[in-house]
């Protein structure tokens, strides 16, 4: 048993001998000592080396099995799907996706709809509802990644088909990568479909006043199953520009087919529609969109002329007063005057406008009486009509 032991070693050792020797008899290495050599060789050699060389070269330094397939990223599916009655549709709706994540770009959605009765159980294994679904629409990257924060789809039904109201559609969607590998599916979204509401209203016309846009429209006189239309309201949108049309202006239902918007600015163009709403199942359910009527409102309206002006006179000078205009675009006040005793023309006493309600005329001779007038001007330049008249004698 020792002597397998050894074995090793001994080897080692006569290993070691015939290199020495080897050495010796070799000129180009005759200058170093032959201990350098030995040394070394007596290291790489050594018995437990020697082991642990043939344990690496019997077992590896590592296992080589079954080549795995990459862990592959999943998408998240988004958990806040929802679906909505607009007009004669249902329309699907999501917030846009991250271009990319871990699941890698995002280039295709499906929408599935699964039709079932209306009183359904609300609980469905996401297999059997692949297997009843079928797909009513796919969005590609580009409709995807081109809409704003939020993805729409509109899902059309036939409004003149009784038996809907007695269904009721569920939604999921499903994205797809670049590989075409489809991710989890969303949550699910119920809607209930119903033709018996509004039509869309008449097209809209407009006025514009100081203080107001004003819409008129015309009411819908059927709904969309062709019976009569009653207690229909109404929602009115606006958009500015690259805007979507997100809230409506009025903060409930209208029951008169006008609206005036006073939250509105001078120059800034906007684009109005008008949506009916019904009820349905106690929840308000609006008709698809009047065509967008775009506005662009212009000022040309002057503001009122100033009132109450008043003047005092000393050391050759004339003061006016007057109190300030309250209209919220005044941009200052236009300055007249005439001789009493003249020809009657007026002279502008200030080329521009000015701010203040006060102003000094310099300019008179003493013991003249001049007569005064102001006027409003405001920053779109309209310039309103000339107050009462002043007469002031210039006192030394």
């Amino acid at each position: 048993m020792n002597q397998k032991k050894n074995q090793p070693g001994r080897l080692a050792e006569g290993i070691k001998n015939d290199v020495t020797n080897s050495m010796k008899q070799f000129h180009l290495f005759s200058s170093l000592p032959l201990t350098f050599f030995a040394n070394r060789l007596s290291f790489i050699l050594h018995p437990s080396s020697f082991i642990l060389l043939l344990a690496c070269l019997v077992t590896g330094c590592g296992k080589v099995g079954d080549p795995v397939p990459p862990t592959r990223a999943i998408r998240a599916a988004t958990q806040q799907l929802e679906v909505r009655q607009k007009g004669g549709g249902i329309e699907v709706r999501f917030p846009r996706p991250a271009r990319n994540t871990n699941g890698g770009a995002v280039i295709r959605a499906d929408i599935f709809r699964v039709t079932e009765d209306i009183n359904a159980p609300a609980a469905l294994d996401q297999e059997l509802f692949i297997q009843k679904a079928r797909i009513v629409g796919t969005l590609r990257s580009g409709q995807i990644f081109n809409s704003g924060p939020f993805v729409t789809f509109a899902d059309p039904f036939e409004p003149t088909d009784a038996s809907l109201l007695t269904k009721r559609f569920r939604y999921a969607i499903r994205f797809s990568d670049e590989n075409g590998r489809p991710n989890p599916l969303s949550n699910y979204a119920t809607a209930y479909p119903n033709p018996g509401i509004s039509e869309t209203p008449g097209d809209i016309s407009f006025s514009v006043s100081q203080n107001a846009v004003t819409l008129n429209w015309k009411a819908p006189e059927k709904n969309l199953d062709g019976t009569p239309a009653t207690s229909v309201a109404y929602n009115v949108y606006r958009r500015g520009k690259d805007e979507a049309f997100d809230q409506p202006l009025n903060p409930t239902p209208l029951t008169e087919a006008r609206f005036a918007d006073t939250r509105f600015s001078f120059g800034e163009e906007y684009a109005y529609t008008v949506r009916a709403v019904s009820l349905y199942r106690g929840e308000p359910i609006e008709s698809a969109d009047t065509p967008p009527v775009s506005v662009k409102p212009v000022d040309t309206f002057p503001p009122q002329a100033p009132v109450n002006l008043s003047g005092a006179s000393a050391a050759g000078i004339v003061n006016l007063f007057f109190p300030a205009s309250p209209e919220s675009d005044i941009k200052g006040y236009f300055i007249y005057r005439t001789e009493v005793d003249g020809n009657g023309s007026l002279i502008k006493l200030t080329p521009a406008p000015i701010s203040q309600t006060t102003f000094q005329d310099k300019k008179g001779e003493t013991g003249k009486t001049y007569r005064y007038r102001i006027s409003a001007v405001d920053v779109f330049g309209n310039e309103s009509e000339k107050s009462e008249a002043v007469d002031v004698q210039v006192l030394p």
